[in-house]
Order: C-alpha cells, then structure tokens, then sequence
C-alpha cells in the first residue's frame, strides 16, 4: 500500500470510529475510569452498561489480541463479540501504556507505538491488570455472571486470567493456540513461507531464538514491538496446564485455516486434555475457518460463530435473561 493511499485509509478509519463511538455512546453509557498499579501507572478501562438506571446481572469482559491500538476502537467487539450475551454490561480493559487518545492502525509494526507499552506489556502484567480491575469494579456492581472472551493473544490472557481468578463464571477463547507458542510461531512460519523457498532454515533461526529468550536473563531487547518479557513469558506459557487449572465451563474455538496459531497442536491438546478427564472444557473446530474467523472465501462468519457462543451460555449461565441476538 502506498503512502497516499495508506494516510487516505487512515483518515477514513479515524472519521469511522469518531462515528461509531459517537453512535455507541448514544445507545449505552460509557463509563471510563482510572486506578493505579502498583507502580504509580494507570490502568484505563470502560463500562459500558445495557441501562444506566437498570445495572445487567451479567457482566462481559472482552480481552484484545497483541495489536498496539486502544481496545476501545476495536471495531468487531462492538459489532459482533458483545453480542455472545447481549444484555451483558461490557468490560474493556486498555493495555499498558495505552488509552483511548491512540488513533487506530491497521499496520502490524505501528511507528507511533507507545514505548510504554513496548517495554511494559506481557502476560504477567495484563493477567494482573485485569484482577485488579475486576476486583475494583465488584466493589460497586453485584454482577451474578461474570463470563471472559478472548481471541489470539487474548484467548491465551483469558486462558490464564480464569485459571487465577476464583468467580469466572465462563470463559470462551478462540484461535488461542496449542500448549506451547513455540509450535504456533513454527506453523506461522510455515504457512506462510513461500512455495519456492525452504523454511527450514527460518524454522531453526527461530528455535534458535526461542531458546535464547528462554536460557538467557533479561536484556534490553524488542522484537515485533515486544519487549524481552513479552517473549519469556509467552514461550514459556504451557497452555495445557493452564487449562488442566480451570474447572468452570470453557469453550475454546479453533479455526481450522488458521496461518497463524496450529490447529493440529490444539487438536493435540484438546484430546489430552479430554483423556485426562477435563469434561468441564468443550472444543468446537470450524474447519474452513481462518484466524480471523473467515471462510475460504473471505465471507466473516463471526456472527455465525457468535450465535453458537450465546447458545453454549445459555447452557451454562444462570441467569434470568433470555440473551436474544439482535437481528442484523
């Protein structure tokens, strides 16, 4: 994409969310709010209830992939993802060093990244972010459901989010995976190599790197705008044990063209997990579905995947509302 035609993007992308969040704050409340963390920061995250006067007894926490942009101009969770319970109030939850001031980017390596959120973003910290933000909100809101979703980097914080806090009451991650990221970043690689060229070669280089991140002790170090934290503890995350850990209704979803995480290395996982008498935990796979939950043809099936998520809570929630989806 040329430069001309990326800043025109931009610009549309930018009157686009001015427009849709303008439009979402007159259908809900948006409440935005600020605690401290530990290290004198702060966490920025957002309410936005069904009803002002009428609190939901649900509460929906939707956690954000590792893209460098404001989880509150993520485009799909106010179109589709709020929708897995629609009469849920809605938690968002801004990464380290991010708030609602950064301008949406569709580029993967963005050049006005926070370097806040470069150095300080990882797992550790997004796990601890979100306890204590749920923790701040359940001291003014007696929510009866509290239900997770994450897709990507997200599942996995999801993951790892449920697995430590005690009063999750559903937790949903999509294309999350298999137990260690070592494999997914191998697929990645492989999937994506071209046809002409031998990917062994970059398979090793990044075996190679993984184990220097791993054996090594912290250095001054970034690499796809993360820092040397961020790459410990995402190779050294086993999914598996985490999920051994959870013992509340989880449904983790899998596309099966997925190029970026294995779908073979969930199936693995999955079926260990089911061996080992994990009942509590169902796996659905779509087949012809691609990381970004699109079909073979490029159609976005997230709605049909949404409405299968909404019908799965049914089961499991206890709740007194019926959670219809708005017709589109």
């Amino acid at each position: 994409m040329n430069k001309l035609l990326r800043r025109n993007m931009n610009t549309l992308l930018k009157l686009f969310f001015i427009i849709f969040l303008a439009g979402a704050a007159k259908a809900n409340s948006i409440d935005e709010h600020r605690i401290k963390r530990a290290d004198g920061t702060n966490i920025s995250y957002y309410q936005i209830k069904q009803s002002p006067s009428k609190p939901s007894e649900t509460l929906l926490l939707i956690l954000q992939g590792s893209d460098c942009n404001s989880v509150l101009k993520i485009e799909s969770i106010f179109t589709d993802y709020k929708n897995i319970w629609p009469e849920a109030d809605l938690l968002l939850i801004e990464k380290y060093g991010i708030d609602s001031k950064l301008s949406y980017s569709l580029e993967d390596e963005r050049a006005d990244c926070p370097d806040q959120y470069i150095q300080n973003d990882n797992p550790e910290q997004r796990v601890s972010d979100i306890q204590d933000v749920l923790d701040a909100v359940r001291k003014d809101y007696k929510y009866q459901n509290y239900i997770i979703l994450g897709g990507s980097e997200g599942a996995v914080i999801a993951n790892l989010a449920t697995a430590r806090i005690d009063y999750i009451d559903a937790t949903i991650s999509f294309n999350g995976g298999g137990r260690k990221f070592i494999d997914d970043l191998i697929h990645s690689i492989t999937s994506n190599h071209p046809v002409s060229e031998d990917p062994e070669m970059s398979i090793k280089e990044v075996k190679n790197f993984a184990a220097q991140i791993l054996n090594s002790e912290e250095f001054d170090f970034e690499a796809s705008q993360h820092s040397y934290n961020w790459w410990h503890q995402s190779l050294a995350i086993d999914q598996q044990e985490v999920l051994m850990s959870v013992d509340i209704p989880l449904l983790i979803i899998q596309g099966g063209r997925d190029l970026s995480v294995s779908p073979q290395m969930v199936d693995k996982m999955m079926l260990t997990l089911e061996d080992l008498g994990k009942d509590n935990i169902e796996y659905r796979k779509y087949k012809e579905l691609d990381h970004g939950l699109k079909d073979i043809n490029g159609r976005n099936m997230r709605k049909e995947v949404v409405k299968d998520i909404n019908l799965w809570l049914k089961s499991k929630l206890k709740t007194s509302n019926k959670s219809q989806i708005p017709a589109n």
